[in-house]
């Protein structure tokens, strides 16, 4: 159970990752080839990668640190295991 937990929590993470990467380079190509200016325009196309990178690896650390917590604090492992021992179904 604890490897399911830990493989949803790391994959949603990614696919956000991921999607906010790409909505961050589409828009700037697009306001390049576009020609596009205005406030948002121009923010979307100064933003540096490198420190986007870095908020993300930041985001990976805190994410671990909850996730953790949330599995520790909620005792997650020990209702699924008591689950499995019983032969209780799990809930829908």
């Amino acid at each position: 159970m604890r490897k399911v937990y830990y493989n949803l929590t790391v994959t949603g993470l990614s696919v956000a990752v991921a999607l906010l990467i790409g909505t961050v380079e589409l828009l700037a190509l697009l306001a390049d080839k576009a020609g596009l200016h205005g406030p948002f325009w121009d923010w979307i196309g100064g933003l540096d990668l490198n420190t986007i990178g870095f908020a993300i690896v930041a985001l990976f650390a805190a994410t671990w640190a909850i996730a953790l917590a949330v599995w520790r604090l909620a005792r997650i492992e020990e209702k699924w295991t008591a689950r499995v021992q019983t032969g209780e179904a799990a809930p829908d």
